[in-house]
């Protein structure tokens, strides 16, 4: 009878453990919802609620609390072991800082816009880009003339935006930074 009994006390324990964890899990839950309602300058009337439920979870954890700590004297009268918890619950919220953008040397520039800092205002800036027709469309357009000048075939590179120059420029002091060459 007492392997029965410590058998049920270890199923009941058990199920107090996860039902534990799933209320610390809730728990953090409504914690990290209420600092979040709070730093976006919410008042208190606007989490309530949060706060009110919060308090009810604390309690059912207390009842828990109380019922695990029974139930385990109990275990130890009838001469059981006890039920080692291996739930390890921890949550991390995200840093209050943004995330870290990557500047790119001027040289470097890719052929869109970038962040970097402006060799004049030295300022960090993302770069306007625009293209304009350096060289390559020159070349593109007089091949076509040369080899196979069909109905205006010639002046398509002047409309495709891969075959020309990239300029980047400060959206602050309008300097020009830098021109990505094509060729």
């Amino acid at each position: 009878m007492s392997d029965a009994q410590l058998m049920n006390i270890f199923e009941e324990l058990n199920r107090l453990s996860f039902r534990r964890q799933q209320l610390t899990d809730k728990r953090n839950m409504l914690a990290l919802l209420i600092q979040f309602k709070r730093n976006n300058g919410q008042n208190e009337q606007h989490y309530s609620s949060e706060t009110e439920e919060l308090k009810e979870i604390d309690e059912q954890l207390k009842v828990l609390t109380q019922k695990k700590l029974e139930l385990e004297s109990l275990q130890e009268r009838l001469g059981g072991s006890h039920l080692i918890e291996t739930t390890v619950s921890s949550t991390y919220s995200p840093p209050s800082y943004p995330a870290p953008q990557v500047i790119v040397e001027i040289e470097e520039l890719p052929r869109h816009s970038a962040r970097t800092q402006c060799p004049f205002c030295h300022q960090y800036i993302t770069t306007e880009v625009t293209t304009k027709a350096g060289s390559a469309v020159y070349i593109v357009c007089l091949i076509s003339i040369l080899f196979c000048c069909i109905a205006g075939c010639c002046v398509i590179p002047f409309c495709l935006d891969r075959c020309k120059d990239v300029v980047h420029k400060c959206p602050k002091c309008r300097s020009h930074i830098i021109t990505c060459k094509k060729l």
